[in-house]
């Protein structure tokens, strides 16, 4: 039996719209982000899960809420899998960041260990969704696990399982409402599904951003 993690990014916030880095801040989902997680949760509804993680901050519980209507799977709120901290970058755009800190915002790209005034550095938060995961995986062994959580850790996780290069992190984009699917075979952990949004639309028939 194979064990597999299905992670799933919060719908839709105000500031997922502006691009702004709200890692700790707690936004709410937007009407459309609801719109987004009831299809979600449609798509799950058949799908067996044998344990439920949930980021503690509010999209997150917020997208969960009709997963749990639809499959009765009761979520397990868990710290570990909540969004990078950004400290003083906290709900400032990628544009304002490169204008304010652009040297320490190069840093943060090109070293892991590199984190924003009274933030958290990728490897602070591979540190603690690396553990999770691990910790996860043994317990529910030949099981199938369900987190919902952030944008950042489930870019930390593809780039765990694939083995990237640290700046590789970047090159995983990871929409709101999407669903991820990361597989153990043998001793090898797969990417199933990437970034996988057809509950929602087809990625194919959409325009590319410039």
């Amino acid at each position: 039996m194979s064990t597999r993690f299905i992670l799933v990014r919060h719908g839709e916030t105000p500031a997922s719209i502006e691009g702004r880095f709200a890692g700790t801040t707690d936004v709410p989902l937007t009407d459309q982000g609801q719109e987004q997680v009831r299809a979600l949760a449609r798509r799950l509804r058949q799908v067996r899960v044998d344990a439920m993680f949930v980021s503690p901050l509010l999209r997150c519980v917020q997208t969960a809420e009709p997963i749990t209507e639809l499959t009765g799977r009761k979520p397990t709120l868990t710290a570990e899998i909540r969004e990078c901290d950004f400290g003083s970058w906290e709900n400032l755009t990628g544009t304002e960041i490169r204008d304010e800190y652009g040297d320490a915002f190069r840093s943060w790209i090109d070293d892991q260990s590199t984190a924003p005034h009274g933030g958290e550095s990728w490897d602070d938060l591979g540190g603690r969704v690396g553990g999770w995961f691990t910790s996860a995986s043994e317990r529910y062994n030949g099981r199938t696990v369900l987190a919902v959580t952030h944008g950042g850790p489930i870019m930390w996780l593809s780039r765990h399982v694939a083995q990237g290069s640290s700046i590789g992190i970047f090159s995983f984009e990871i929409d709101p409402a999407s669903v991820t699917v990361v597989q153990r075979r043998g001793p090898f952990w797969r990417i199933k599904l990437l970034n996988d949004t057809t509950h929602l639309r087809d990625p194919l028939l959409t325009a590319t951003e410039s």
